[in-house]
C-alpha cells in the first residue's frame, strides 16, 4: 500500500517511519513544490501526481504560542492544506487520516470529552485545528480524524522534553496543576494508524472523528514529578534534589489561553480496534530511557 505522508521530521511521522516499515511512505519535500503546507493548491497538485492508497497527515503548525502573531499561515498550515488533502483524496478514492488534538474543546469540566462533544476552541491554534476538522469532512466522506492528547518523544520539543531542560539548570521549577490529560507517546500512535491502514486495505475502515491516549489521566504538575521520580529511578544525576512546585494557569497570563480539561474518551475507539494502549507512565518512562 502506497501512503503519503506529511510531518515526516515531527513526533509521530518519525514513529510511523521507524515503526511501520512495511507500508510503503512517500514523503514530499517540505522545501519543495508539494511539501510546502503554506501552498496547499501544489500540496494537491503533488497529491494527484502521486496517486497514494491512502494519505496521513501528521504535520502542523504547533508553536501554540507564536499563532496568534501568525495566524494566516497557521491556517494554511493547519485547515487549508489538509482540506486540499482530503480535496486529492476525494478526488482519488484515497483514505485520508488527519491528526487533530485535545485543543479543540475548551476545556471545561471534568468529564472526559466524547467524540462526538461540541468543539469550542479557547486559543488561535484550537481554531485552526476545529476548522481542519471542519474542512475535511466538508470535503471528503472517507476519512478519520484522530484526535491526540499531550503528545511526548524523544529529540522533539514538548511538555516532557521542555520540562526536562529546565530540571536540568533549574533546583525548583513549576507546573500547573489545574491542566489535566493523559500524556501519549508519539510511539504508540503509530501501531494505531497502521490498524486504521489496514482495516481500510481489509475494506472495514474506521470513518470519523476518534480519540486515543496512552491509558489514565494526570494534571501536568503530577506529570512533571512522575518525570522527577522516573529520571531518579534511572540514576540520572542532574534530577536529584529538585522540587516541582505547584502553579495554576491563571499565573501565566502572557501566554495563549490553555485548555484546563484535556482528558480524551478512548475506550470506544481502542475496543474497535482490539487495542489496549499502555499507561500514561509506562509509555513516559520509555522517553526518559533517552537521559539515562
Amino acid at each position: 500500500m502506497k501512503v503519503a505522508l506529511f510531518g515526516q521530521t515531527g513526533q509521530v511521522g518519525v514513529a510511523l517511519l521507524e515503526g511501520c516499515p512495511k507500508v510503503q511512505w512517500i514523503c514530499a519535500d517540505r522545501n519543495r513544490a508539494g511539501g510546502d503546507l503554506r501552498e496547499p493548491e501544489k500540496v494537491y497538485q503533488w497529491l494527484l501526481d502521486t496517486r497514494p492508497d491512502a494519505i496521513v497527515n501528521a504535520a502542523a503548525f504547533t508553536a501554540v504560542d507564536r499563532v496568534p502573531e501568525n495566524y494566516d499561515e497557521a491556517m494554511t498550515v493547519n485547515a487549508r492544506a489538509p482540506a486540499a488533502m482530503a480535496r486529492a483524496a476525494k478526488a482519488l478514492g484515497a483514505y485520508f487520516i488527519h491528526l487533530s488534538t485535545d485543543y479543540v474543546f475548551d476545556g471545561s469540566g471534568v468529564k472526559p470529552w466524547e467524540p462526538g462533544d461540541k468543539v469550542c476552541p479557547i486559543n488561535a491554534y484550537g481554531k485552526t485545528k476545529a476548522e481542519a476538522e471542519k474542512r475535511i469532512a466538508e470535503e471528503t466522506d472517507f476519512f478519520t480524524i484522530l484526535r491526540l492528547s499531550w503528545l511526548h518523544a524523544p529529540g522533539h520539543v514538548n511538555f516532557v522534553t521542555s520540562f526536562c531542560k529546565r530540571l536540568q539548570t533549574q533546583s525548583e521549577v513549576s507546573v500547573v496543576d489545574d491542566q489535566w490529560g493523559s500524556p501519549t507517546a508519539a510511539e504508540d500512535v503509530a501501531p494505531v494508524i497502521e490498524r486504521l491502514l489496514q482495516n481500510f486495505q481489509n475494506q472495514c475502515p474506521v470513518i470519523g472523528i476518534v480519540h486515543f491516549a496512552n491509558v489514565g489521566f494526570c494534571s501536568r504538575y503530577e506529570c512533571a514529578c512522575e518525570i522527577v521520580d522516573q529520571l531518579q529511578k534511572l540514576g540520572v544525576s542532574w534530577s536529584q534534589g529538585k522540587r516541582v512546585l505547584r502553579a495554576k494557569t491563571s499565573d501565566f497570563p502572557a501566554m495563549e489561553p490553555r485548555p484546563c480539561n484535556c482528558r480524551l474518551s478512548t475506550a470506544e475507539f481502542t475496543k474497535k480496534l482490539s487495542f489496549t494502549p499502555r499507561s500514561w507512565q509506562e509509555a513516559l518512562r520509555e522517553t526518559l530511557t533517552q537521559y539515562d
